[in-house]
């Protein structure tokens, strides 16, 4: 029995060690998400991001301190949208699991097209995807990258959103035959846009969030950086706040970039294997 212990501890110890980040082919971490900052973009009739600060110094007792505080709309800056947001029923923001807001990494990259304000993301632009990487995996983080974020600081509200009214919105986004195409056909855990919405600023009823929300995949929008990331061989992770019955909340969303691999579907990472000895580990014990 002692044997066993010490095999058991041997495990577990082997396994913190190589879960706390020692990985071959060197991860990279990539943020992928805007800072929060007065005067970001907004969305026309929603409460401005607003920071006000408030005691910073020495304090009677001797140290010294620092609070703020900040308003916001649940859809400011880099934000999850719940499926409740546009799906009766569904998920809100404190219910949704947290094996949707992580998986494999999938950028679906839209660049090199030039893409414009009235373009619509086609049924077409994920098989050509998948004519070269292969299909898109079951459990992803599905990534759309249009090249708009670059607009998100640099440009402004008018370049970003096309307008301050929500009648003249102007941006790109998923057709919602290519949104009912992937509920058919696909199983992605989460979609993520680097725009202010999954829907076009033109598409009415918003057909792209009524059906891919409907079946309690939540989105992922105003993603940063997604330039940064390969088509395949990053998991990405998605943690929003958890507003009681909130329709949305700011979220950070970061990927992790595997050196040492590029494909899309190689199931759980080294992570989460580690972490399934590790707690399998403890229970022999």
């Amino acid at each position: 029995m002692k044997g066993c212990y010490a095999l058991t501890a041997l495990v577990i110890c082997s396994c913190m060690h190589y879960s706390l980040g020692v990985l071959p082919g060197n991860p990279r971490i990539v943020d992928l998400t805007h800072t929060l900052l007065n005067g970001l973009v907004y969305w026309p009739g929603e409460v401005h991001y607003q920071w006000n600060r408030g005691f910073r110094g020495q304090t009677p007792g001797g140290f010294y301190l620092e609070n703020n505080d900040f308003q916001s709309s649940e859809h400011s800056g880099t934000h999850v949208d719940a499926p409740a947001h546009m799906a009766q029923g569904r998920w809100k923001a404190d219910q949704i699991q947290l094996s949707r807001l992580t998986g494999p990494g999938v950028v679906v990259d839209l660049w090199e097209k030039n893409v414009t304000s009235d373009y619509l993301v086609s049924q077409q632009d994920f098989q050509d995807w998948e004519e070269q990487h292969g299909r898109i995996p079951d459990g992803c983080i599905l990534m759309i990258h249009t090249g708009w974020a670059k607009r998100y600081w640099d440009a402004g509200q008018l370049a970003f959103m096309g307008s301050t009214n929500e009648s003249g919105l102007s941006f790109p986004g998923l057709d919602p035959a290519a949104a009912r195409w992937l509920a058919d056909n696909r199983a992605m855990h989460a979609v993520g846009i680097d725009t202010c919405s999954v829907d076009a600023a033109k598409t009415e009823a918003k057909g792209s969030h009524t059906t891919l929300l409907d079946l309690n995949i939540p989105f992922l929008e105003n993603v940063a950086n997604l330039d940064q990331l390969p088509a395949t061989g990053s998991t990405i992770f998605a943690l929003p706040i958890k507003i009681g019955g909130g329709s949305g909340a700011p979220a950070r969303i970061i990927a992790v970039i595997d050196g040492g691999t590029s494909a899309a579907a190689r199931g759980p990472g080294p992570r989460l294997v580690v972490l399934a000895l590790s707690i399998l580990a403890l229970y022999v014990i």
